[in-house]
C-alpha cells in the first residue's frame, strides 16, 4: 500500500466552513474633494479566512485601517475599498483596471508603499 500526502496551502476550519490561506490585497482610497487619489502596494497577508464562496472575512476592516492612516496623514473625507485574490496575477490585473479609470478620470495617482503602510488581520468584533 502506498500513501501519498499532498501538501496544501489551505486549512479548513470546521466550525465556519472558512478556508485560511494567503490572500494578496491592495487599498485604494479617494476622495471627491480632492484629485490625488491613493493606492497601497500589492501586500500578501498569510492565513486569512475566506468563505466557501471566496469572500474575505472582515473586509470593512482592512479599508478602515488604509482610512485610520491617511487620517493620521492628515487625508481627511477619503473614501478606500480593498481589492483582494488569491491569485497576484488577477488582482494585478484588476488594479490596473482601477488605475486606468483614475488617468481616464484625470486625477493624480500617489503610491503608498508597504514600507509606510501594512495590512494587518483586523480583530474580531
Amino acid at each position: 500500500m502506498l500513501l501519498v500526502v499532498v501538501p496544501t496551502s489551505a486549512k479548513k476550519n470546521k466550525n465556519d466552513k472558512s478556508v485560511q490561506q494567503v490572500v494578496y490585497i491592495v487599498g485604494v482610497a479617494s476622495s471627491f474633494n480632492d484629485t490625488i487619489t491613493y493606492c497601497t502596494d500589492i501586500q500578501g497577508l498569510n492565513n486569512i479566512s475566506l468563505d466557501r464562496k471566496r469572500y474575505l472575512h472582515r473586509r470593512s476592516g482592512y479599508s478602515f485601517q488604509l482610512r485610520d492612516y491617511l487620517l493620521g496623514q492628515g487625508k481627511v473625507n477619503y473614501t478606500c475599498l480593498v481589492l483582494f485574490n488569491v491569485n497576484k496575477a488577477k488582482l494585478e490585473k484588476d488594479l490596473a483596471k482601477v488605475k486606468a479609470r483614475i488617468a481616464k478620470d484625470k486625477l493624480q495617482l500617489r503610491e503608498i508603499r508597504e514600507q509606510e503602510f501594512k495590512f494587518t488581520v483586523p480583530e474580531e468584533l
